[in-house]
């Protein structure tokens, strides 16, 4: 399979699960980009069906090793406007409460249920988490759903 055709089935998929770790749309663009670029030289070398587990994974360490540079914090932007009408003025800000309390939860987790959890709302299956972190995809299921457990445990107490 050729970059370009790598980098068009791809792109949205890692570029969507970039923006989730940093919150930031030109941060995310960027190491997207530079993802690629590392990938270029190595991907012939990889197995179909183990190039969107790679591309991610270069992603994740890309990720950290820009955070670890640039020693920031990344701040959120806001991805969605609200809708001025009262009712779903309401209703959204509602929703996205629940949503930051959930992303809070989620940051809070340690590694690897951080990852595993974002990785898998990312539409990544437990097998190409697996391969991500050089472990089974069983390893990625039961991480999962220990990071749930985690999740519903930090939910619970922040709402008492």
């Amino acid at each position: 399979m050729d970059i370009e055709k790598i980098y068009r089935i791809y792109f949205d998929d890692l570029y969507r699960f970039l923006l989730y770790l940093c919150k930031n749309k030109e941060v995310a663009q960027d190491i997207c980009s530079e993802v690629f670029i590392k990938s270029m030289k190595s991907i012939e070398k990889i197995e179909d069906s183990k190039v969107k587990s790679y591309l991610f994974q270069v992603g994740k360490n890309t990720y950290y090793n820009y955070y670890k540079r640039n020693k920031k914090i990344l701040l959120t932007e806001s991805i969605e406007d609200f809708d001025l009408a009262l009712e779903s003025f309401e209703k959204d800000f509602l929703e996205k409460e629940n949503l930051t309390k959930l992303d809070m939860a989620i940051n809070n987790l340690d590694n690897p249920y951080k990852d595993v959890v974002k990785l898998r709302l990312n539409e990544l299956s437990f097998k190409e988490i697996g391969e991500i972190y050089h472990k089974n995809q069983n390893w990625a299921c039961v991480v999962f759903h220990r990071a749930k457990e985690k999740l519903k445990i930090l939910l619970e107490e922040n709402n008492e």
